[in-house]
């Protein structure tokens, strides 16, 4: 592989190359691909959403706008990959993950 690369003037990133069996599963634009099941959102997307959401909540946004964000990165993860992608984290599954890390539940969801 490396001998082609360099053949063709090209080099491989460090920090963003695994080399190894397909069957373990990989990520790709931000889902996770495993032989045999739909696609998923990877940790790292999640992990990216969850710091979007705890810096627009740190800088006092309300809910509605929390909700929005959420609810334009659930499109981006189904848009183009309609029932290839699995319906597990509905929506409202990752709304509650989101609003339960930045300790928003039960009496405390007020809108500002």
């Amino acid at each position: 592989m490396h001998s082609v690369l360099a053949a063709l003037r090209l080099s491989v990133h460090p920090d963003k190359r695994f080399i190894g069996k397909t069957a373990r599963g990989f990520d790709f634009l931000g889902y996770r691909f495993r032989p045999g099941r739909k696609r998923r959102p990877a940790q790292q997307s999640i992990d990216r959403l969850t710091t979007r959401a705890r810096r627009l909540h740190e800088q006092g946004a309300a809910l509605y706008r929390l909700r929005q964000t959420m609810w334009r990165w659930y499109r981006w993860l189904h848009g183009g990959l309609r029932g290839r992608v699995s319906t597990k984290g509905r929506f409202t599954r990752v709304w509650v993950l989101i609003l339960k890390q930045l300790h928003l539940t039960g009496n405390r969801i007020r809108p500002r």
